[in-house]
């Protein structure tokens, strides 16, 4: 429902609340997370522009997080005294200039970054702020008598961050969403190694409940931990599905063209295939280091070693 009357659902999990975004949480919208104790602090902006306008205007507001700097995150940020916004500390630059942000998605194609600033603009509504307030991994932020914990988890982003609620036992996971397309890391700044040693630290945690920006949103602890290994077998079963593609020679565009990550052709195309670039050749710069692979001049081919 687009309309008006919206009625998002709110769950409420006593000072720590779950705000599910339109369309089910997908792109261009995430699920969000308020904390109200006293003090109201608010989790990635993006899951209903009412909502957001109506706690930009709360008198007891005094924090408004991002885990990341994705534009799906920040939809409504600029609702927002600049005041109130906090970021990770790795990804400090995409909040004050826009040059910040294309260096960590890594856009070179001059069709695409016209695009992508227009759309940043236009449907995001970016705006560079002065300065932003930081926070690392370790931090412990109180808003009333409710704490929250840092865990900085990149590979999705350098600074990508869930938070932790330890008397609620919470875990926001933000990108680590659980949903089967697995995870991303179509940026410049991504990095499958590090995403795979941060699912690993998750997948210590013994949370309660686990809450994500996109997809389910909720989920009880023991289904959460099944979902996080699930999550991160996508990246080996993709490497799996490249290999089997590469038992004959095939260049990087050859590869992009079979749509290994989304599946089948999706517009704007050059969009898609900066990311199937963007990710492919993660997977490859992987599998040439670990000698899975190997460049010919006819392309990249499986060497039939097992990585």
């Amino acid at each position: 429902m687009a309309g008006s009357d919206y009625q998002p659902e709110i769950l409420d999990f006593g000072p720590v609340k779950f705000l599910r975004g339109r369309r089910g949480g997908r792109y261009p919208y995430c699920h969000s997370v308020i904390v109200a104790d006293g003090e109201v602090a608010f989790i990635d902006p993006s899951a209903d522009q009412q909502q957001c306008r109506r706690l930009a205007h709360d008198p007891n507001l005094t924090a408004v997080l991002l885990s990341h700097f994705h534009e799906d995150h920040q939809k409504y940020l600029y609702l927002f005294a600049p005041d109130l916004i906090w970021a990770p500390a790795a990804e400090a630059g995409a909040f004050t200039s826009m040059a910040g942000v294309f260096e960590l998605l890594g856009i070179e194609d001059p069709q695409y970054y016209q695009y992508w600033q227009k759309t940043l603009v236009k449907e995001f509504h970016y705006r560079p702020l002065q300065q932003v307030r930081t926070f690392r991994d370790g931090d412990e932020l109180r808003f009333g008598r409710t704490p929250l914990q840092v865990i900085h988890t990149p590979g999705h982003t350098p600074g990508h961050s869930c938070f932790y609620f330890p008397e609620q036992d919470i875990l926001y996971l933000a990108d680590m969403d659980l949903t089967p397309f697995g995870p991303w890391y179509g940026d410049r700044a991504s990095d499958i190694n590090a995403l795979l040693a941060s699912l690993d630290r998750l997948e210590e945690f013994r949370a309660r409940t686990y809450l994500t920006a996109h997809g389910q949103g909720v989920f009880p602890g023991a289904e959460a931990r099944l979902a996080l290994g699930r999550f991160r077998q996508v990246i080996f079963d993709r490497e799996t599905e490249l290999l089997s593609l590469l038992r004959e020679p095939l260049t990087l565009e050859e590869l992009i063209a079979r749509r290994l990550i989304y599946r089948k052709p999706l517009e704007p195309a050059f969009v898609y295939d900066h990311i199937e670039r963007q990710m492919l050749g993660k997977h490859l710069q992987r599998l040439l280091s670990a000698g899975g692979v190997k460049l010919t001049e006819d392309g990249y081919v499986a060497t039939g070693r097992n990585p």
